[in-house]
């Protein structure tokens, strides 16, 4: 992401929500601030007929229509997990690079003992912040943790905050890791290993090696990939699922559930009558810090 520049693949994130919302049957994931979260250019976009019909026709969902499933496949997939963990006495929230994700809009106030931290790049929390005083007022158990993730540690700047370190948390990393180079991703895991309490919880979503996907997936993953560069944002993070378990066991993580994109089509599209699935380029992986290794 550019420096003085807020991320243009967030506000795309948030359109993808909003048209999911707004106009397909049943959606999976139901975020009804998505629209005003995005910018100008997506709205009226997504407000055009003929768009609208494109997006829902069997056409788009069999195949762009995969990046859609897995924008609110994670959202959803997250969110489930989260609530298992409040569920379990988790009273701390972390978004680490929360983008225009409106948790704070959605579901802030229904969790008053909820301490929810959103920690993001400084550019894209400003217009972050300014959209949702637009929008309403900002909870009062909200807060905001400015980072640059190539140059800060998770733990340096959670340090500047309330958060506290000597209680577990739940942290959300969703669309973020795809942006950044592997070691960026495993020094930000292994940040977090190193500070958080024992019990803490971590889902985050993450892209396989490319070379290993075949027809409709290859060719929308790399369409993707070209979307993205055009948006100067480009595609960098991949890893091996079995080589990345090695690496965040080693790091003190117990893996809980690793669910591959047929995982969770399985999970949450199966048999809908819009055919759309969550493409298999993705993963979402959902990790437990153990005690005896603290």
């Amino acid at each position: 992401m550019k420096q003085g520049r807020s991320s243009r693949t967030a506000e795309a994130a948030a359109a993808l929500r909003a048209h999911h919302y707004l106009f397909v049957h049943d959606p999976i994931f139901a975020d009804a601030y998505a629209f005003e979260m995005t910018n100008k250019a997506w709205k009226s976009l997504l407000s055009l007929p003929l768009v609208n019909r494109f997006f829902n026709s069997p056409a788009f969902n069999r195949t762009l229509g995969l990046l859609t499933a897995q924008v609110v496949g994670r959202s959803r997939y997250a969110e489930d997990q989260l609530q298992q963990a409040i569920e379990k006495g988790i009273d701390q929230y972390v978004l680490v690079g929360a983008g225009l994700d409106s948790f704070a809009l959605r579901l802030a106030q229904h969790y008053p003992d909820l301490k929810i931290f959103e920690v993001d790049h400084p550019d894209t929390q400003r217009l972050k912040i300014q959209k949702l005083k637009q929008l309403g007022d900002i909870p009062a158990n909200v807060e905001f943790v400015a980072i640059d993730f190539e140059k800060e540690a998770l733990g340096e700047v959670l340090a500047r905050s309330n958060y506290a370190q000597d209680r577990p948390a739940f942290y959300s990393w969703l669309g973020t890791t795809h942006y950044l180079q592997p070691e960026t991703t495993l020094q930000t895991l292994s940040s977090i290993a190193s500070f958080a309490a024992k019990q803490s919880e971590i889902v985050l979503d993450y892209s396989i090696n490319f070379d290993s996907l075949r027809g409709i997936e290859k060719i929308g993953t790399q369409a993707v990939a070209q979307f993205t560069k055009i948006l100067r944002e480009p595609l960098m993070g991949q890893f091996n699922s079995l080589e990345l378990h090695d690496l965040v066991n080693q790091m003190g993580f117990q893996i809980l559930e690793d669910l591959s994109g047929d995982a969770l089509s399985e999970r949450y599209f199966y048999a809908r009558i819009d055919h759309i699935r969550h493409t298999t380029a993705t993963h979402m992986l959902h990790l437990i810090l153990e005690p005896n290794k603290k």
